[in-house]
């Protein structure tokens, strides 16, 4: 384990990565966090500042850390702008005669140079000296933390009291073994997930260490994927920390105790680094990819059209789903906010309805939906391209899925199924009639597709799907999903059952008609706005929930949508 941690933490970046987890580990053996890195403001050489036991005297004192990354060389002690040396004469000069609060000035000074390495033995002498020269007995001292005394600290915080115990350390290294097998790995981390998660939790305290171990255990996940170069396990894995750590902590969540904002603090940073792998996903896989004709296609290791379809379903969900984070972080931002900070956001903003686009529009297996279920990543990219304004594109792209996915089926081709095992998938089509209507029993697809063909006022689609509905499709049960009252203990963890199913769609009326069928539902069904993350106003995390366990997005998200555009041409 501790070998692990070091490889983990020497491969850390300082800014962002090192400097953020340091304080949790610390709070968590401990130390009570004082000051933590913060951008734009001078910090005089102390990245954080604690205060905690001090081995060497047994009493408490104040630990002022300097954080560099991997080892430390010569090249690092003096040299540039994140050099350690300067750090720790400003520490010396500033930082202790004029910035430590008034009421820890009595308490003896620790500086902590901290990095995830080892020194270098040719600038070992060159350090010794430097501490030498400065150490006062007892009241300023230096302590070396390098990689072996960061994974101490991680191993004993993550250890205390069988926190955790050895069916974890199994799961957790044999996740980090597999991130180049996602699936495999993905396995093991909901181990991690699951027992940390089923502990009879007796105070709030015990929560925050299991979310912030949850936390640290995706990190490490994205370093080494980073590492190999396949950000797939570090995806899948943050989808579901963010869903688990959310519903460990929804019902503390703006509450005003010390423990509520620790816990909402570490679910925000889970979300920021599920972002952060989401973004950085995309600019590997996807961006670079999607303006090309087939490039995105061509770019799935494998020449099965099976695989490309459920590769590519899934990759437009994910770009869909990350620009979703971006609109509401532009959406809470504060009205004084910089011109040039909003640009940022509006640019990304529309590199994503760019990318969406040209994506379907370069990749026809975008008309051809393999799986029914294709629907909930349908309906991730329709809601987001609405919110730009680009009726005129889902009346396009809707029309095609509708046309291609019709024939399919009445010519025996590659229709839509609601198989989900891959070696059943693999066996579609069948020819009897029998399988058939087996494998079309019931669709959220269909009606996916009706209501956004209403919505954009694509009357001759609709009344075409309408009649494919009662000529060919009279024993499908075409469905949407609604949320219930026990869908709130449930739906980020996916350990039950619930929520209802809404059928009976008449199509053969028009648009309007279709409308008010669904305005009339999210009306009646108050369930959705009962859900924690809707209460926060962090929906996005209803949609991950969604796509990650295969539910249908519930209709109130077509409030967003249902705008009343003019007749798309």
């Amino acid at each position: 384990m501790k070998a692990l941690l070091k490889q983990y933490l020497t491969s850390l970046k300082e800014r962002d990565e090192l400097d953020v987890i340091l304080p949790d580990i610390l709070s968590e053996v401990g130390f009570n966090v004082i000051s933590r890195p913060k951008r734009g403001t001078k910090q005089y050489g102390v990245d954080v500042a604690a205060i905690g036991t001090w081995p060497k005297t047994g009493g408490k004192a104040l630990f002022l850390l300097s954080i560099k990354s991997g080892d430390l060389k010569r090249t690092d002690w003096d040299v540039g702008q994140q050099a350690l040396r300067p750090s720790l004469n400003e520490i010396l000069d500033y930082y202790i005669p004029k910035h430590i609060p008034k009421r820890y000035q009595d308490l003896p000074v620790v500086i902590a140079m901290c990095f995830g390495g080892d020194i270098h033995e040719d600038i070992r002498p060159t350090v010794d000296s430097f501490v030498d020269k400065h150490t006062v007995a007892q009241q300023i001292e230096f302590e070396e933390w390098n990689g072996d005394h960061l994974a101490d600290l991680i191993a004993t915080g993550l250890l205390r009291e069988k926190i955790f115990p050895n069916e974890v350390q199994s799961n957790f290294r044999k996740a980090v073994a597999f991130v180049d097998e996602p699936q495999v790995c993905l396995t093991h981390f909901y181990g991690v997930i699951a027992e940390l998660a089923s502990q009879d939790f007796k105070t709030k305290a015990a929560r925050l260490t299991a979310v912030r171990q949850i936390y640290l255990a995706a990190w490490t996940i994205f370093v080494w994927c980073r590492d190999v170069k396949n950000l797939e396990a570090a995806y899948l894995c943050s989808e579901l920390a963010v869903l688990w750590t959310w519903h460990l902590t929804r019902d503390q969540f703006e509450k005003r105790s010390k423990v509520a904002k620790e816990l909402e603090s570490a679910v925000n940073k889970i979300i920021q680094l599920q972002r952060s792998i989401g973004g950085a996903y995309l600019e590997e896989h996807v961006y670079p990819l999607a303006e090309a004709r087939d490039a995105l296609a061509s770019s799935v290791p494998s020449s099965s059209p099976l695989d490309v379809n459920l590769k590519l379903f899934d990759a437009i969900g994910r770009v869909a789903l990350h620009g979703f984070w971006i609109l509401l972080t532009r959406n809470r931002l504060p009205d004084d906010t910089a011109d040039d900070v909003l640009q940022q956001f509006n640019t990304e903003i529309e590199r994503v309805e760019r990318t969406l686009i040209n994506m379907v529009e370069n990749n026809p297996v975008y008309f051809t939906p393999i799986k029914d279920d294709h629907a909930i990543e349908i309906m991730l990219v329709c809601l987001f391209l609405a919110q730009q304004g680009r009726h005129d594109f889902i009346h396009k792209w809707g029309e095609q899925i509708t046309y291609a996915t019709i024939m399919a089926y009445r010519r025996g081709g590659y229709y839509p199924c609601t198989l989900q095992e891959y070696t059943d998938l693999a066996e579609h089509p069948q020819p009897s009639d029998e399988y058939r209507k087996e494998v079309t029993a019931g669709s959220i697809l269909y009606p996916t597709l009706a209501i956004w063909l209403a919505i954009v006022r694509h009357e001759q689609a609709l009344s075409d799907l309408a009649d494919f509905s009662a000529k060919n499709m009279e024993h499908c049960t075409f469905q949407l999903w609604l949320p219930d009252v026990v869908t709130e203990e449930h739906l980020y963890s996916n350990s039950a059952r619930h929520g209802v199913g809404l059928d009976g769609f008449d199509l053969e009326n028009g648009s309007a008609n279709v409308i008010e069928l669904i305005e009339k539902e999210i009306e009646a069904s108050q369930a959705f706005y009962e859900l924690s993350a809707s209460k926060a106003d962090l929906w996005p995390i209803i949609m991950m929930a969604c796509r990650q366990y295969r539910l249908p997005l519930p209709p109130h998200f077509w409030t967003l949508a249902i705008t009343q555009p003019e007749e798309a041409n």
